[in-house]
């Protein structure tokens, strides 16, 4: 009967933390506006919406990874997965954004829809290996 009684406070709870969790990717990205809108004051430079195009959708990337992935965050293998993941994500891009100054935005999305799949394949082969069982 205890564990009846806990699953209605299991649910709140688990609620309170994915809203905790929303709130503060909301919190991130005011504060990555913040962060471009006064350096663009003092500098009089202006960030290239591409630059901040790659921050939003690297954080919409690593939140899709992060909810498939929940168990996984204790394994280091996982934290090294995702180490090489955004190592290699972001030397693409920066390469790809510097050559390229025409990029639009909303090409993201596309990239994205390509992109998500492959890392999660990559990261559950990598997280969780298939051992090799020879049948006799």
């Amino acid at each position: 009967m205890n564990a009846i009684q806990n699953r209605p406070r299991t649910r709140v709870v688990s609620f309170i933390l994915e809203a905790a969790k929303l709130v503060g990717i909301a919190i991130a990205c005011l504060l990555v506006v913040a962060v471009v809108v006064i350096f663009s004051a003092k500098t009089g430079r202006k960030v290239p919406e591409r630059w901040i195009g790659l921050t939003f959708w690297t954080c919409f990337l690593l939140w899709f990874v992060f909810q498939q992935h929940k168990r996984d965050v204790r394994h280091f293998r996982f934290w090294l997965a995702l180490a090489g993941f955004l190592t290699v994500h972001v030397t693409v891009f920066a390469v790809v954004l510097r050559a390229y100054a025409a990029w639009r935005t909303i090409w993201y999305m596309f990239v994205i829809v390509i992109e998500g799949p492959l890392v999660l394949l990559v990261f559950q082969n990598v997280v969780h290996p298939r051992r090799n069982r020879k049948h006799v």
